[in-house]
Formats: structure tokens, C-alpha cells, sequence
């Protein structure tokens, strides 16, 4: 009978210490959401981790920790985060919830690579699609889902326009590579039959015979150089050709005139001439390859980007309160995140931590 008693009375402990523990973790997310909401990200992100140790098997608190990751843009947390929320929960509004935001981090993530490589751009937006979907099979009117699913094909469709435009670039880049390295063989091939001729080597006729062959291969490579630039100014009227395209094509135009000189001198016998004229040839080529990647304006950029991140290191406090104002929240839409890298775009301001958010659940 005591023994009867005891175990009961054990049980009611228990069940007292989890209810403490329950309400323990209940106190630590609702502090966690006003800290969430106050900005105090950092702080809000303790009180979670507080409530996770209480109650490890509780998703909400992990969920709203994740979004603490996603506005303090440690979009990489916040993934690792809302994953595990996906596998582990058993709240299927959750679960969308989840879902729905690894979209979105995806498509931030891939929106901000746009400018620097759009091969991993394209990986993202195409997973954030993937998990949008999936949001969608859990709750099929969540419109926003759907409006964000369109919004990153369009943006799918013309990154592929790019890659396919930069393997053209670099087949074109590498096609006046050949040329340039063939010109400056042809003038070192002058040389050494003017070298010939001045050592006694061989005659004047030979020597002749030479320049006669040489330039028939200067006009062929004079005939390949008219064929890429007819091929780099192929375009759709409608899209004027960028500035470095628009110097190429001059670079190359300057080095078709002195070809077509090599070739008349070649025919003339006169080798000076002629090699002068195929080494600003060579020289033009090289410098449309330079054009053509961008060397210039890239080094431009980077001097652009060295004074702006001179200029973020001490912020004001007005640059602050547009950053505050450009916030983005994790279950916004996908034309919000990119109107927003846009203006940062135009703005040159790196993304930075950003202070508000609804909490999803005030657990």
C-alpha cells in the first residue's frame, strides 16, 4: 500500500517537472517572438535554443529560428533550419510553412549570385521552385507559391539567354585567340624571309616566291577575320550590343584594313612594311580579345566596388533606416525579393542585417 502510494506520488512529480518544463519553453518562445519583433535578433535566437533544450521535439521554437537566420541573411542556418522542420514535424501547415521559406532562401540566394555567377544562380532558383511546389502539393492555394514559381521561371529563362550568350562570347573569344596567334606567326614568317634574303640565304626571286605564298595566307586569314566580325555583329536590333562588343568590332575593323595592307606590301616584296602592318594587325586582334572580356570595365567595377565598401563601412544613420525599410520577410513573395535586390543594386548596398518579421507561431 505505501509502495502504491509512493509510485503515485512519483508520478505526479513527473508529470509536474513536464509541465514546468512545458511552460518553461512556452515563456522562452514567447520572449524569443517579442525579442524577434523588437529586432534583437541575436537575443531572440537564445531564447529559442532555450526552448529547443526544455523541449527538443517542439518545432516552433526551431522554425522561428530560422527566421531569425533568414533576416540576419545566414541564409545557409537558416536552410539547415527550416530542413529539419520539413523532415521532423508532424504539423503539416508547418511543414508548408518550411517549405514555402526554402523556397524563398533559395531564390534570395540565387538572386543576389546573378551578378557573379549564374551557373549556381540558375541551381538555386530551380531548387527554390522545387520547394515552392512542394508547399503547393501541401496547401494548393497558397497563390503565393504559385505567382513565385512564375516569376522565377521568367527569371530561369533569361539567365539561360545569358549562359547562352557568355558560351558564345567565349567560342568568339577563343576563335580571335586562333587568329591573333596566326598573325603573329605570319609576321614572324616575313621576318625570317627577310632575314634569308639580307644573309644570302636565298634570292631575290625565292625570297619573292615567299612573300607571294605569305600573302596568300594573310588574305586568308584577312577572309576569317571578315567572317567573326560579320558573325559578332549578328544580333537582334532590338537589343543594342554593349559597349565592349560595340569596341571589338572596331578593334577588329582596324585589324582587317592593316591585313588587307600585309597582303598588298606582301605582294610588293616589301617586308618591313608588311610585317608592321601584321603586327598592329596581331595588336588590333588583341586588343578586340580584351574588349571582348570585359577587362576594362571589370577593372572599372572592381575600383567602383573598393569605394563603395570604403563608403559601407561607417554607415549612417539615414543609409540605415532604408536598409530597415528594404527588409524582407521570409514568407514574402519572390517579385518582392527581387524588386528589393534591384534597388540594392542600383543603390550599391550590400545586403545587411534586417530587423522585422511576423513571427509564424506564438507557440
Amino acid at each position: 500500500m505505501n509502495a502504491g502510494k509512493a509510485k503515485f506520488t512519483l508520478l505526479l512529480i513527473l508529470l509536474t517537472m513536464q509541465t514546468a518544463w512545458a511552460n518553461s519553453a512556452q515563456t522562452s518562445v514567447l520572449h524569443g517572438n517579442t525579442l524577434f519583433r523588437q529586432g534583437n535578433l541575436t537575443e531572440a535566437i537564445k531564447q529559442y535554443d532555450q526552448a529547443l533544450l526544455d523541449q527538443p521535439q517542439v518545432m516552433e521554437p526551431k522554425f522561428n529560428k530560422a527566421n531569425c537566420y533568414y533576416q540576419l541573411d545566414d541564409l545557409a542556418k537558416a536552410i539547415d533550419l527550416y530542413n529539419e522542420v520539413a523532415a521532423e514535424s508532424k504539423d503539416m501547415k508547418l511543414v508548408a510553412g518550411a517549405k514555402y521559406n526554402l523556397g524563398n532562401c533559395y531564390f534570395q540566394r540565387g538572386s543576389k549570385q546573378m551578378d557573379s555567377d549564374l551557373q549556381k544562380a540558375l541551381e538555386d532558383l530551380q531548387s527554390s521552385i522545387v520547394y515552392w511546389r512542394q508547399a503547393l502539393d501541401i496547401e494548393p492555394e497558397n497563390e503565393n507559391a504559385a505567382k513565385n514559381i512564375e516569376v522565377a521561371r521568367l527569371i530561369i529563362k533569361d539567365i539561360i539567354d545569358q549562359l547562352n550568350k557568355q558560351r558564345e562570347q567565349q567560342q568568339l573569344q577563343e576563335k580571335l585567340k586562333q587568329l591573333s596567334d596566326r598573325q603573329k606567326s605570319l609576321a614572324e614568317q616575313t621576318q625570317q624571309t627577310k632575314d634569308l634574303e639580307d644573309k644570302g640565304q636565298i634570292d631575290q626571286q625565292q625570297a619573292s616566291g615567299n612573300y607571294n605564298k605569305q600573302a596568300q595566307e594573310q588574305s586568308q586569314l584577312k577572309e576569317e577575320t571578315e567572317q567573326t566580325s560579320k558573325q559578332m555583329q549578328q544580333q537582334d536590333p532590338n537589343n543594342p550590343q554593349p559597349p565592349q562588343m560595340q569596341q571589338a568590332a572596331e578593334e577588329l575593323k582596324k585589324a582587317i584594313e592593316k591585313q588587307n595592307e600585309a597582303v598588298k606590301n606582301l605582294k610588293a616584296s616589301d617586308p618591313n612594311t608588311a610585317k608592321q602592318s601584321e603586327e598592329k594587325a596581331a595588336e588590333h586582334l588583341e586588343n578586340a580579345i580584351k574588349a571582348l572580356s570585359g577587362e576594362n570595365a571589370q577593372g572599372k567595377q572592381q575600383e567602383q566596388q573598393g569605394q563603395t565598401q570604403q563608403q559601407q563601412q561607417e554607415p549612417d544613420e539615414s543609409a540605415k533606416e532604408q536598409q530597415q525599410q528594404a527588409a524582407i520577410a521570409p514568407d514574402t513573395t519572390a517579385q518582392e525579393i527581387v524588386d528589393r535586390e534591384q534597388r540594392q543594386k542600383e543603390q550599391r548596398q550590400m545586403l545587411q542585417r534586417t530587423p522585422y518579421k511576423n513571427v509564424e507561431k506564438d507557440w
